[in-house]
């Protein structure tokens, strides 16, 4: 039982603020990056678009979320911030800066099929990599379902 409070409070004091994406969150589906042509363009949190940054477009995550993104196909990972909305195109979950996409080597196919983990916010990164974050969430989880 000393166990189980010991987790809610890592949980309480390491948690996401209301409006935050828990540390850990775990999404996937198909990446692609942006093309030349957006360098330069203001991004939806009134940036600049930089194609050498490693910055990301996300449909919902807030402005500064950062993501651990994994190219499920050669396991290469490289830590974005979400700073535009996006991707428009049926599908996709995640669109990439130009270096971003070179870092999990997607830019000869395109296309990725991605694994992504949020591990920090606001620019900051609380975690890295993600996964063993997941598997202790996934682990206190357990203790709650056990009678």
């Amino acid at each position: 039982m000393k166990a189980i409070g010991f987790y809610m409070f890592f949980l309480f004091l390491f948690g996401p603020g209301p409006d935050s994406p828990l540390v850990g969150t775990r999404f996937e589906g198909r990446a692609s990056y942006y093309g030349p042509h957006f360098h330069g363009k203001i991004t939806a949190n009134g940036e600049r678009m930089d194609k050498f940054e490693l910055t990301c477009a996300h449909k919902t995550l807030p402005f500064g979320t950062m993501l651990e993104v994994r190219n499920t196909a050669n396991d290469s990972t490289v830590v974005v911030r979400v700073n535009d909305r996006g991707p428009y195109v049926k599908g996709r979950v995640i669109d990439l800066s130009l270096e971003a996409a070179k870092k999990i080597n997607m830019i000869n196919s395109g296309v990725a099929n991605i694994e992504a983990f949020v591990v920090g916010q606001n620019g900051e990164v609380y975690v890295n990599p993600a996964r063993p974050i997941v598997e202790f969430v996934e682990n206190v989880a357990e203790v709650f379902r056990k009678p």
